[in-house]
């Protein structure tokens, strides 16, 4: 960022790994921000040469090279994947044991196990997450009941409207009752609310693949850091993407 440019501050301090945009609107409005020795309110802007003061605590950045940090999680049932719950379930740092912030890429729900990114490379998280960028994720999901082959074809037709947009997928049956998505979008609930579109429910699911990262050399539970080769590579492909 140029020292000319100013961003909001929910988007300066998620880039920087503070804090979630929604959790910096929090802080904003609990008058936990200070910007240059005044409480900051919502909408205002800063670049890298302003004073933030964070919780008493002055965030430093700023024109220094970052190292960034990229952890992937086959992720266990049982965790949210916020970092605190107001209902006190544990969450995905706690599992890891993280003391800082990083974005969580690509949510799952609290009973769904599957592959998660966590990173506080903040443009890495945006771009890999944004419709845009056409990032491929494969799921396995187990329904209620097999489907016909009426619903099997609604489902990889390019009519499917779910929620009043379009919604392309492609299903495939693995054996009874249990089926594989490939879908280039992640929306709220996108896989359980695509079955409940044709009454069948979803029993679990598990996130097999998300971009080239995928479950592999991973058990559910399991995490690694991911090498700096393997972040070039994805970087390259939503590079050209764009």
């Amino acid at each position: 960022m140029e020292n000319s440019t100013k961003i909001r501050l929910q988007k300066y301090l998620s880039s920087l790994g503070i804090c979630s945009r929604r959790e910096c609107e929090q802080l904003l409005l609990n008058k936990k921000i200070i910007v240059n020795d005044k409480i900051a309110s919502l909408g205002i802007k800063v670049n890298e040469r302003d004073e933030i003061i964070v919780n008493g605590k002055k965030i430093i950045n700023h024109n220094v090279s970052q190292k960034y940090d990229y952890i992937l999680l086959n992720k266990p049932k049982g965790y949210i994947c916020t970092l605190k719950d107001p209902q006190g379930r544990k969450t995905i740092y706690d599992y890891i044991g993280l003391n800082k912030y990083l974005y969580s890429i690509g949510r799952l729900d609290y009973n769904s196990t599957g592959i998660i990114i966590l990173t506080n490379d903040g443009a890495f998280a945006n771009l890999m997450t944004h419709p845009s960028s056409n990032v491929e994720r494969e799921y396995i999901a187990k329904l209620e009941k097999d489907l016909s082959t009426e619903d099997l074809n609604y489902l990889n037709s390019k009519n499917f409207i779910l929620n009043g947009k379009k919604s392309i997928q492609k299903v495939n049956k693995l054996r009874d009752k249990i089926y594989s998505i490939n879908i280039n979008e992640g929306r709220n609930h996108h896989i359980k609310n695509l079955f409940l579109a044709i009454n069948n429910f979803v029993i679990s699911l598990h996130r097999k693949k998300y971009g080239i990262f995928n479950d592999e050399d991973l058990k559910i539970g399991e995490w690694k850091i991911l090498e700096d080769n393997e972040i070039k590579t994805q970087k390259k492909l939503l590079k050209n993407n764009e």
